[in-house]
């Protein structure tokens, strides 16, 4: 539970909802959960470092690899499973999962946690593992009151949504009350000597039962009692009990913990040392034997399981975009289903195929090779250079004022959607990860950490009003079909889209093409734009706070770089270094990889290529009419939202 903490979180932040308030609410109690802007600071991670003060280090692991720990009971993963599979699922759940937060910051700390910070002898800080306590590292809030504002913005929907959030809290309510109870009863159970040994006996009597056919207790060989041990350990240990290996209360005196596991002894190296704790405790406990009593356990009980409904194949779930439009609409949502993944990857694909192609002859490339110093020293270059081109740029070479309301309505599309080749960096791991962290706090900013007013879409949108442009909600049909919206201003938005679902299969490019965006404007591209804004009296908020923002100092285009470093500095070989660098420098030149000989010849026709970006769906399969979107939560938002 301690490793997905924070987990139903992960998945709420969607591009089709990048401009609601509560939303943003939400990515702010995400931020507190993983530390944003440190790496490994987030509650799963000080819950390791937890585990480091008990000398229970083999179980700091990642959820994946504890899923795979025999030691761990299957009844430990069934709340954490569960929040899991919801958190993939955030459209569908969006208001349990927002119930559920409200449930889990109002109960705080989880009663198994407190008594952490209870043992004798031991100083355990388990303030950080407290859902209603903030992150240091962040202005101090109440986690339990922004919850609760959320909740309340969806019950003013209607009571079908307030349902839905007293589903989410009351089930959690239930499944945390039988999470804790098997905890309960595991702490029980392991307090017991006894116990504690039948579970010592049952693992390695199988190994045992193999040796020691010749060494007889009461009549029969050790060999099979060690047998029979596999199934019910409890007769062995009562024969072994009354041996001659055993002192009852002396285990300082019993033969099977001092001279038989000696160096000289039969019995070398057959037990840990966590092994020999737990016999020894045995050992000076069994004089108690018969009037030790265990805590009376918990009574658990079984959620009911309704039968799983039927669900489309893999190869009919979800739809493969037949044009730009479609794909842009399409992947406002954050889940994939599989034939959307399957055109998300293939047009991430063909589109670095042409950057890979493009990259032969840009003049706008990362260095060659990678090394230490290498890249912040090109990138103050780089800076140095965009600088010199404002600066020897004509001030009364100024576009027209059509031009500029053009071309700010035609970027639209992609600024709407500011921060989208991120998203997938508030998966929990990777948002408190060396490399992750970084990106995910550039996510953040993005979208304003929490503040409406500094939410970057939406201080466009300002923008567009100010140019007497009215777009429909970025996530409804309504937007990618407005006629006023070329074909080609979808282009990128919808690489950028694409992109942003995949972070693990494109990392490298995603590194790339981030540092790309971020650096494009400051010193020189931003400047340039504050000045045509101020001329015709346009607000410059937009270009003003990304120069600002991105800067290669502190800001984001520094926090791109050493992204790109840690990432880089993870790889052990030679061979790794230069294919994950080269893949870095495609994804670079991937924000506007130069055309090809037939797109410039298609340009200067003036017909549009964008239609031949898009993949082929060759086995055309059957497509299913859902959108994987997520419901607004506020209620000016949703009152904008035409139907779908």
């Amino acid at each position: 539970m301690a490793s997905v903490s924070g987990c139903w979180l992960q998945g709420m932040s969607a591009p089709g909802v990048f401009e609601d308030p509560a939303q943003l609410r939400l990515m702010q109690l995400f931020a507190h959960d993983v530390g944003v802007g440190y790496p490994n600071a987030s509650r799963a991670d000080h819950f390791n470092a937890l585990l480091a003060q008990l000398q229970l280090t083999p179980f700091a692991l990642a959820p994946v690899q504890l899923a795979a720990l025999p030691s761990l009971c299957d009844d430990a993963f069934e709340l954490p499973a569960v929040l899991m599979a919801l958190s993939r699922r955030s459209d569908e759940f969006g208001d349990e999962m927002c119930g559920i937060d409200w449930a889990l910051r109002s109960v705080g700390l989880y009663p198994g946690w407190a008594a952490l910070g209870q043992l004798e002898g031991l100083t355990l800080e388990v303030r950080r593992l407290d859902l209603s306590e903030s992150f240091t590292g962040l202005e101090p809030a109440s986690l339990r009151q922004i919850s609760q504002w959320i909740v309340h913005r969806i019950t003013e929907q209607g009571d079908a949504r307030e349902a839905r959030v007293i589903r989410g809290a009351n089930w959690l309510f239930a499944a945390l009350q039988r999470w804790d109870a098997h905890l309960y009863n595991a702490s029980v159970s392991a307090t017991s000597p006894q116990h504690a040994m039948t579970q010592l006996m049952q693992r390695l009597a199988r190994v045992g039962a193999v040796y020691h056919q010749n060494y007889l207790i009461e009549g029969r060989s050790l060999a099979q009692w060690l047998e029979e041990a596999q199934e019910n350990p409890l007769p062995l240990l009562d024969v072994l009990s009354r041996s001659r290996l055993i002192v009852p209360g002396d285990s300082k005196n019993s033969l099977l913990v001092t001279s038989l596991i000696a160096p000289t002894g039969r019995m070398f190296r057959i037990f840990s040392e966590a092994d020999l704790s737990v016999i020894r405790q045995w050992i000076d406990w069994l004089p108690q034997a018969a009037t030790s009593q265990l805590l009376p356990l918990q009574p658990v009980s079984r959620p009911p399981v309704d039968r799983v409904p039927d669900m489309p194949t893999p190869v009919e779930a979800g739809r493969f975009p037949a044009s730009l439009r479609e794909a842009y609409f399409v992947l406002q949502g954050r889940a994939l289903a599989p034939a959307t993944r399957k055109f998300a990857h293939a047009y991430v694909s063909g589109w670095l195929a042409r950057s890979q192609r493009s990259l032969k002859t840009s003049e706008r490339q990362l260095p060659e090779h990678w090394g230490t110093n290498v890249l912040r020293a090109w990138l103050l270059d780089k800076h140095d250079e965009n600088g010199r081109q404002f600066d020897d740029s004509d001030p009364e070479q100024i576009p027209s004022r059509e031009e500029i309301i053009e071309s700010t309505l035609q970027l639209a599309p992609l600024t709407l959607i500011d921060g989208a080749w991120l998203q997938g960096f508030t998966d929990l791991g990777l948002a408190s990860s060396h490399v992750g962290c970084a990106l995910f706090q550039t996510y953040w900013d993005e979208l304003g950490n929490g503040i409406a007013a500094l939410n970057h879409p939406k201080i466009y949108r300002d923008g567009l009003r100010e140019m007497e442009f009215e777009l429909a909600p970025t996530g409804s049909r309504e937007f990618a079909e407005d006629p006023r919206l070329h074909e080609d201003s979808f282009r990128l938005p919808v690489y950028w889209l694409c992109l942003g679902k995949l972070p693990v299969t494109f990392m490298p490019e995603i590194l790339g093409m981030n540092l790309a965006m971020e650096l494009s404007g400051v010193g020189g591209s931003y400047r340039a734009a504050r000045r045509f804004l101020r001329h015709y009296g346009f607000s410059t908020a937009f270009v003003d706070l990304h120069n600002t923002i991105d800067n290669v100092s502190t800001g984001h285009s520094a926090w791109a770089a050493d992204a790109i470093d840690a990432h880089m500095r993870s790889l052990v070989s030679e061979r790794e270094v230069v294919e994950q660098w080269h893949r870095v420098r495609v994804g670079y030149e991937s924000l506007a990889p130069m055309p090809g000989k037939w797109g410039e010849v298609l340009r200067r026709l003036g017909i549009s290529s964008a239609g031949s970006l898009l993949p082929r769906d060759k086995r055309r399969a059957a497509v299913s009419s859902g959108y994987l979107h997520h419901l607004p939560i506020t209620r000016k938002v949703l009152e904008e939202v035409p139907g779908q």
